[in-house]
């Protein structure tokens, strides 16, 4: 069962980023994906390789940390809960952690 909702958030997760990369850059947004295959991580390894993937964003655009919020926010807002005001304190990496074990118990 504990797999199932893992498979089921990483599957939301990949969701998420997609909609917010493609809103935030358009057809530019690929250029992430491509970036992040020459550092070695598949699309698909995304919700494994988090920290990979938060230091991209934060090399290929200025705006990284708002494009994190933005990821968070719809991934709570799609699961029916709401982002937590003093979130800026932890890591996106750390976030999405928290918010994946909160739903495995």
């Amino acid at each position: 069962m504990m797999m199932k909702r893992k498979n089921g958030f990483n599957h939301r997760l990949l969701i998420t980023v997609d909609e917010v990369l493609k809103k935030t850059f358009g057809e530019a947004g690929l250029l992430i994906y491509s970036y992040l295959e020459s550092q070695s991580v598949k699309r698909e390894e995304i919700p494994e390789k988090l920290e990979a993937f938060e230091n991209c964003l934060e090399k290929f655009s200025a705006g990284g940390s708002v494009v994190e919020t933005m990821i968070l926010r719809d991934l709570y807002s799609s699961l029916g809960l709401e982002l937590e005001q003093n979130c800026d304190r932890f890591s996106f990496t750390d976030q999405v952690a928290r918010l994946r074990s909160s739903l495995q118990q």
